[in-house]
């Protein structure tokens, strides 16, 4: 099995080394690498604040693939996933955790 190029994202390997890895599973894999370094740098804050931290981060990078996305000139209804679906998923995520954060104050309150 031959190691993927970690600089080329478009060579990666699937684990049986038969075919590269395609667009949408790039995007996938990327997305889903920054959703997991997002909770990792959210899990150092305090339990109470771990939510609102996660939604920061999350935005944060929202705006990183929006930018990213917009210097490279992606379209953002292209046939397959881009860096703008990247950022509305990471976008959509950190409202979900922001709104997380503003309720579950409600539940520890009420004894639940």
């Amino acid at each position: 099995m031959r190691t993927p190029d970690w600089w080329d994202w478009n060579s990666w390997i699937d684990p049986d080394d038969r075919k590269p890895v395609g667009r949408n599973e790039e995007h996938l894999i990327r997305w889903g690498l920054t959703a997991a370094v997002c909770l990792f740098l959210a899990s150092f804050q305090p339990p109470d604040r771990v939510c609102l931290a996660l939604g920061t981060y999350l935005l944060l990078a929202a705006m990183t693939a929006a930018m990213v996305a917009g210097r490279r000139g992606e379209l953002p209804w292209g046939p397959h996933i881009t860096r703008w679906d990247e950022a509305a998923a990471s976008a959509a995520l950190g409202l979900l955790a922001w709104i997380v954060s503003a309720v579950f104050p409600a539940f520890k309150a009420a004894g639940g």
